[in-house]
């Protein structure tokens, strides 16, 4: 009988079909939290902020998380705008912005690591079955052997939380994962989706 062909995880399924499909990737929620103590009214005007010392990727972050917010009905307000420099903006900085923009929300995404993964989807053979010597061989030209298939690819883990000015109080926090991401506008844009959905979901926007 024809050998079996060894199972392949549910992983090494789900890298062949994104690295198959250009541009694919993906962020799931992995974990979150919400305070008991908040039970309203929901958020209504966001000052988002991207931890980053790269300036390009935190005004691309901040201007589309905002356009996300602001379609889901959400005023919001990327930080860049109001807090011009560079880098870490001391506290009364922050403060200031916060209160001259009259948010009831600060929304703080910062990356916690990216790791490189690996996954080896097994080799397959399937011999050759017949019966006698022209059976062998006309079934041996249906016989194959498909070697195992190494993949690599990138997992980017971000922690992003809501705080409740002026006694900055931790609203939500939630843990993200996002899958092989490429383009930061392109991502940013599902990441949110994400983020949101979650945050509708909990009463918070």
């Amino acid at each position: 009988m024809p050998a079996c062909p060894r199972s392949i995880s549910p992983t090494a399924i789900l890298v062949v079909l994104c690295l198959t499909l250009v541009g694919c990737a993906s962020t799931s929620l992995v974990n979150q939290w919400k305070s008991p103590e908040h039970t309203g009214p929901a958020v209504r005007k966001v000052l988002v902020v991207g931890v980053t010392t790269q300036p390009s990727v935190r005004r691309v972050f901040e201007d589309e998380f905002a356009a996300q917010l602001r379609a889901a009905g959400v005023e919001a307000v990327p930080s860049y705008s109001v807090i011009t420099q560079d880098g870490q903006a001391e506290e009364a900085v922050l403060e200031k912005a916060v209160q001259d923009l009259g948010a009831d929300g600060v929304l703080v995404t910062r990356l916690v690591k990216q790791e490189q993964k690996t996954e080896v989807s097994p080799g397959m053979y399937r011999p050759a079955v017949g019966m006698g010597f022209y059976g062998w061989y006309s079934s041996a030209w249906m016989g194959y052997y498909e070697p195992p298939r190494v993949y690599q690819y990138d997992v980017v883990t971000a922690e992003t939380s809501l705080y409740s000015p002026p006694q900055s109080k931790l609203v939500w926090s939630g843990t993200t994962e996002t899958f092989s991401p490429k383009d930061v506008k392109k991502e940013t844009a599902g990441f949110a989706r994400v983020i949101i959905d979650a945050l509708k979901k909990q009463g918070i926007v």
